[in-house]
């Protein structure tokens, strides 16, 4: 009888672990706790479509949002460092994730002796050591970036069929009426937002002029698209399916042009190492003045605290506290939303959450549906926007 119940018990605990549910956390509860699976889902729906229809949207695109085609950083991080056992690891060794704080603590440290005039022995050979992990380490975060966008391969496709469907069911949300354009800030290298919103006819800049030459310049950002066929009416209209694209660190496609002394936009992958922009292996040439990356955090501040605002964040896990610090900045605005797609019980998350949790204006959801702690993956936050009830309240 023992034997059993056991196995009674072990049946009742597997239908527990594969229960479909979601939270939503807001001022310190779970206010959709009590409600059956699609009530939930109604009840997120409903909050993103009012997200969504804000007249100043932006939306932040974290690196999760580029699985299964790009690893995580953290993930990449741990493989590098089975891999190469010879690394100057310092305090990023054992379980760190942060491979772009181990960049800069590397970079930190070869700009330190640099600055010796005259370094001894020990502190050249130290230099090296540095630089070859730097090296090493900048050239398998590269690697471990989708080049090729064409290619037949289950992950990338997949990948680039949630992008489409996120930019496809944005728009269709905002409607004609909202010709507001829609700011997507993402850390991410690779080039998935591009290749979606240009399949789509979805018109954007990522802050580059040019055709032949692309040369970074902030103020195209300033500068909007308009429909003149008719030539002739009274008022242009500017056009709808628009988006300002901030990568805020950095592309697999921007690099140093010391020729014209600023960052060029290059579709050449197979260029110099040295002059990828990968935040924050910024070149000896513009370190000093951070360009482009002053402009890109500037605009993210600026349009953050825009009147009727709501910032979206998906597949990002707060590991950036400079970046946390401007969001948790804006929260301090009554006219402003924050809704975000997370695991509560991740270690950064969860120090958000504590940190903000009694503001009104801050929604964080999460959950699971197919398998454990996956209600805030990409591809479920595009079936809550699909599926979602205008007339939910």
């Amino acid at each position: 009888m023992a034997v059993i119940e056991r196995e009674i018990e072990k049946i009742e605990s597997s239908d527990k672990t594969q229960t479909k549910t979601l939270y939503y956390l807001r001022e310190g509860k779970d206010i959709i706790e009590n409600l059956g699976f699609e009530e939930q889902q109604e009840k997120v729906s409903a909050l993103l479509l009012r997200g969504i229809q804000s007249k100043n949207l932006n939306i932040f695109i974290g690196s999760g949002c580029s699985l299964p085609a790009v690893e995580l950083m953290g993930s990449t991080f741990k493989s590098l460092k089975e891999q190469n056992k010879s690394l100057i690891l310092g305090s990023y060794g054992g379980d760190s994730a942060d491979i772009e704080g181990y960049l800069n603590w590397l970079n930190t440290g070869i700009r330190f002796i640099d600055q010796n005039s005259n370094p001894t022995k020990l502190e050249s050979q130290k230099r090296e050591k540095l630089i070859k992990s730097f090296n090493v380490t900048k050239e398998f975060l590269v690697d471990s970036i989708v080049k090729d966008y064409d290619k037949e391969d289950k992950s990338i496709l997949s990948t680039k069929n949630n992008y489409q469907l996120f930019y496809n069911s944005i728009f269709s949300i905002r409607g004609i009426k909202n010709y507001s354009p829609v700011n997507i800030y993402t850390t991410n290298y690779d080039l998935f937002n591009e290749i979606a919103m240009e399949s789509l006819n979805i018109q954007y800049t990522n802050g580059f002029r040019g055709t032949v030459n692309r040369i970074f310049d902030p103020a195209v950002f300033q500068l909007r698209l308009v429909d003149d066929e008719n030539r002739y009416k009274d008022k242009w209209s500017v056009v709808r399916k628009y988006v300002k694209l901030y990568k805020i660190h950095g592309s697999i496609d921007w690099r140093y042009d010391s020729k014209v002394k600023n960052v060029v936009q290059s579709n050449l992958i197979n260029e110099s190492l040295e002059d990828v922009l990968i935040y924050p292996t910024i070149n000896k040439h513009i370190e000093t003045q951070q360009t482009p990356y002053s402009e890109l955090f500037r605009a993210l501040t600026v349009n953050l605290q825009k009147p009727d605002s709501t910032l979206i964040i998906i597949g990002y896990g707060f590991p950036d506290q400079h970046i946390n610090h401007l969001i948790s900045q804006s929260l301090n605005n009554e006219d402003f939303n924050l809704i975000v797609f997370g695991n509560q019980t991740e270690e950064n998350a969860e120090e958000f959450i504590k940190q903000h949790q009694h503001k009104a204006n801050f929604h964080f959801i999460g959950g699971s549906i197919s398998s454990a702690d996956d209600g805030h993956f990409f591809s479920n936050v595009i079936n809550y926007i699909s599926g979602g009830n205008l007339d939910e309240e």
